[in-house]
């Protein structure tokens, strides 16, 4: 299992059987989300890194076998009818989605040295030097920490007892200076190279899925289909959790001002189902941007637009 951060979770525990997974793959894409799906069985997992809706990398590790990219979603599928398991979205800023690719299919730069055998600081002056993307990983048996690089240059931190992405690396030196770390350096190509490919755009979920059904049809209960899919009704209730969830993003970028803009935005625009649209979710969005802009032209806009889409793309699929 990789250890990736929890920082942002959108669902945790959804039991995989009782959603359409090719759908929730394709409603993430469609929705442009960034972050990544994580599906967990008895000695399996399986990770898919999506950046602004292009779905980067899927990896799977079943009893240790590891398989990538069309085979990681074949076997998901296998895995997810067989045995079912959980489902777990979370939520990251594009660079974060970078790193996260680095740690899933990422070069090793090392893997598993101890710490004290190693030039710590001759590493970090490397990764600096070389300007590195990717992460800087220090562990035990017992806790972990990372520490995240873009360009290299450390952009967050991330340990075992986080609840958030930090900006101090201490509980990573901590960590560092326990008796037995190690240290694990995973780097990857810049983020525009990545979003150069979509795995998405290169698989048929559909179809996919379809012939996992068939393969296992003695698993799948009497009134599943292998061509049904989710039922696309969205509850009010759910709708207005989603309006909350996006003020929240705007708040933490805006303050109070954030708030206003978005419930705002909503009102004038024809109030929650707008969301369900395509096309009104994408001008509500601009809207909010321009609106943001207009109010703190400092602000990191672009990011909390980001996350904005992830939190509605996330909402909608599951």
């Amino acid at each position: 299992m990789r250890f990736l951060p929890k920082a942002n979770p959108l669902y945790e525990k959804i039991a995989a059987n009782n959603i359409m997974i090719p759908d929730v793959l394709g409603k993430l894409g469609n929705g442009g989300f960034t972050g990544y799906l994580h599906h967990s069985a008895p000695d399996f997992d399986f990770y898919g890194i999506f950046a602004k809706g292009k779905l980067l990398c899927a990896l799977s590790s079943d009893s240790g076998r590891d398989k990538t990219g069309f085979e990681a979603i074949v076997t998901l599928f296998n895995k997810v009818i067989v045995t079912g398991g959980e489902i777990d979205v979370y939520r990251m800023t594009t660079d974060l989605a970078a790193c996260a690719h680095a740690m899933v299919i990422g070069t090793r730069l090392f893997d598993g040295e101890e710490v004290r055998q190693v030039d710590v600081k001759g590493i970090l002056a490397r990764l600096k030097g070389q300007g590195i993307n990717g992460v800087v990983r220090f562990y035990t048996s017992e806790r972990s920490a990372m520490m995240f690089y873009k360009d290299g240059l450390p952009i967050g931190f991330y340990h075992d007892g986080s609840g958030t992405i930090e900006s101090s690396p201490d509980e990573a030196r901590k960590i560092a200076a326990l008796p037995g770390a190690r240290i694990e350096i995973s780097s990857t190509r810049p983020l525009d190279e990545l979003m150069q490919y979509d795995l998405l755009q290169m698989v048929n979920l559909q179809k996919l899925w379809e012939t996992a059904c068939s393969r296992n049809a003695a698993y799948l209960p009497k009134e599943v289909s292998a061509s049904g899919t989710a039922d696309a009704t969205i509850s009010e209730h759910k709708l207005r959790e989603l309006v909350d969830d996006i003020s929240e993003v705007a708040a933490a970028y805006l303050s109070k001002t954030g708030r206003s803009i978005v419930e705002k935005r909503i009102k004038e625009l024809g109030g929650p189902l707008l969301l369900l649209n395509a096309e009104k979710c994408s001008f509500f969005l601009a809207q909010v941007e321009a609106d943001a802009v207009a109010g703190d032209s400092h602000a990191r806009i672009d990011e909390m637009i980001d996350l904005m889409k992830s939190e509605i793309a996330g909402r909608l699929a599951v």
